[in-house]
Parts: structure tokens; C-alpha cells; sequence
């Protein structure tokens, strides 16, 4: 938004199919970081993210690469160095655990997309519950 509050004509823009467009990523990341943030909201719908989102999912994007950093590490170097644990395992343990909080927040992990709604009308509709074991075609 300009300095005086109006729209630039970029910015009132409507994309031809009507969607919004995709979110860019923030500035201040990363290469690695940058190129996290624009893989996961090109495998998204263009309406799953919001401009609001945009702190959580740099957060997220962050979080990814540093995990994948500190396995790498720990791949290299192993979990214990001279008889300790590598610091490089508290690493990984926080940003997984920031990983998993985040992808709840911005639904993209498995549970979080999942509609309770929708789930008891598709097991009602094939006849199998989610509770039953085994598959549905037993």
C-alpha cells in the first residue's frame, strides 16, 4: 500500500480465474529459506495462504531448512562427539518441535487439513468406521 493509504493499480489487480495471488516470500529470508517458502506455496491452493500468514510460514520456512541443517550435521558428525551428545540434536529436537506447532497453525500437516465433519460422512458413506481395524476391503 502506498504512503497514503491508497492501492497501487499492482495491487488492486485480479488475477483472470480470479484467485489471489501467491504470497512472496519476505525479504529478510534466506536463499534457502526464500526457496522453502516458494516451493510450499506453489504446492498449495492459491487460497490456502493469507497475508497474515506470512510470519508463521517464514517462521516455518526457517525452522525447515534449520532441521534439515542440523540432520545433515548429526549425518556427518554423528549424535555424541568426544562421549556428549551433539549439540546439533537439541538443534534438530526444537526446530521439529517448532516445525510440527507451525504446520498445525497454518493446516499442513495431515490432521490439521482433515475436516471432523467430512470424516464421519466419508467412513458413513463406505461403510467402514474409522475405528474398525483393517482396512475396508477385509
Amino acid at each position: 500500500m502506498s504512503k497514503r493509504g491508497r492501492k497501487s493499480s499492482a495491487e488492486m489487480s485480479i488475477r483472470v480465474d480470479g484467485s489471489p495471488d501467491r504470497l512472496d516470500p519476505p525479504t529478510h529470508l534466506g536463499p534457502d529459506e526464500r526457496q522453502r517458502f516458494i516451493e510450499l506455496v506453489d504446492a498449495t491452493d492459491t487460497k490456502h495462504f493469507r497475508p497474515t500468514d506470512l510470519p508463521l510460514l517464514a517462521r516455518y520456512c526457517e525452522a525447515d531448512v534449520l532441521a534439515e541443517r542440523a540432520a545433515r550435521e548429526l549425518r556427518d558428525g554423528g549424535p555424541v562427539i568426544s562421549g556428549k551428545p551433539s549439540p546439533w540434536l537439541t538443534v534438530q529436537e526444537k526446530a521439529v518441535l517448532a516445525i510440527v506447532a507451525l504446520s498445525m497453525r497454518l493446516r499442513l500437516s495431515p490432521q490439521s487439513r482433515t475436516d471432523p465433519k467430512t470424516v464421519g460422512r466419508q467412513s458413513s458413506t463406505s461403510g467402514h468406521k474409522l475405528w474398525d481395524s483393517g482396512p475396508p476391503w477385509e
